[in-house]
């Protein structure tokens, strides 16, 4: 689905998010990463689309606008969008600064990551300790497994960088994502079966039969990328043109999208230390909080009685949509900061 234009006057909104996002990455200044479309942003929208001869509107993020920030940056949804990595932080925060052992805490990031690459369609990929060389972690394809390196995962819990190490396993999980594309590209473009992906690739021989049964049939800017990449590495036919090698999830000079989102969330505001929500969850008191503010913005969760369930659940979905944020009824924190007065 095209994103929305958005423009000067958006406030508190996804899409600006990964705009500004994207902008800082590519060293225009647009200030804080806050989803308000102020007249920082704008100058640098603007100073963006005059570099690269844009034909929508100055100042205006519109159809030629995204389409333009697609090809370069590969996509902008999955675990690229500014929802996913905030929902990332919010559920591996805790225990990423915990005192758990490293392999329980491995644990819960390795479910945090599966969570986001199960959103973007992407097959469960096993994250464990073992031999990754002098690597701090890497993603193999050949086994659809991501190996962390515990001596160095460690050595960041004990420095106080345990941002790193989320970091890190949400950039590996990147490369899974990025592999799944290009298996579902090779069974429908290239019109491959798993066995010749996993001929021509290496990649694991289950992961590609899965991605015969979900081709992409059609290239477009969301792609490209994975074209390019797949095409460079393994030649098999020209390179389109204009099109650039794939960023990855922490691209910027500024560190990683992780441990930016890390800081952000560190530094606070109405919404730090707010549990994450969702149906099933056992806070009773959290969730007639939520229950309350919700009936505050006029989506009624039915009784204020501490149940999250399926009324509850489709009050959050239609407030999410509504504040252009993901309504996958999981309140994190870019929905309680929507919902706080």
């Amino acid at each position: 689905m095209p994103r929305p234009a958005v423009r000067q006057g958006d406030f508190d909104n996804n899409d600006v998010r990964l705009l500004q996002q994207m902008l800082r990455d590519m060293h225009y200044a647009v200030g804080n990463i806050d989803g308000d479309f102020g007249p920082v942003t704008e100058a640098a929208l603007i100073a963006y689309q005059g570099d690269h001869m844009i034909g929508d509107p100055q100042g205006v993020c519109d159809v030629n606008t995204w389409a333009a920030l697609e090809a370069q940056f590969g996509d902008l949804d999955g675990l690229r969008s500014e929802e996913s990595i905030e929902d990332y932080v919010d559920d591996t925060y805790g225990a990423a600064h915990s005192s758990m052992d490293p392999e329980e805490q491995l644990a819960k990031l390795a479910v945090a990551a599966n969570e986001q690459l199960a959103a973007a369609g992407v097959p469960n990929v096993p994250i464990q300790f073992g031999d990754a060389g002098t690597a701090w972690a890497v993603f193999d394809w050949r086994p659809w497994a991501v190996t962390v390196n515990r001596d160095l995962y460690v050595q960041a819990q004990e420095a106080g960088s345990a941002a790193e190490n989320m970091d890190t396993i949400y950039h590996e999980s990147r490369h899974a994502e990025q592999w799944w594309t290009i298996a579902r590209l090779l069974a429908g473009l290239y019109d491959m079966d798993g066995a010749a992906i996993n001929a021509r690739t290496e990649l694991n021989l289950d992961i590609a039969n899965q991605a015969t049964r979900d081709p992409i049939l059609q290239s477009n800017t969301k792609t490209d990328a994975a074209i390019h990449w797949y095409e460079q590495t393994f030649g098999s036919s020209p390179v389109p043109a204009g099109v650039d090698a794939p960023r990855e999830a922490d691209a910027g000079a500024t560190g990683g999208s992780v441990k930016r989102a890390v800081r952000e969330y560190v530094e606070g505001g109405p919404a730090q230390g707010r549990a994450v929500l969702r149906r099933g969850h056992e806070d009773a008191s959290e969730i007639r909080y939520l229950q309350e503010l919700l009936t505050y913005r006029n989506f009624s969760p039915g009784r204020v009685d501490g149940d999250f369930g399926p009324v509850t659940e489709a009050a959050v979905k239609a407030f999410q949509a509504s504040h252009g944020l993901t309504d996958d009824g999981k309140v994190g924190r870019l929905t309680w900061e929507a919902l706080l007065p």
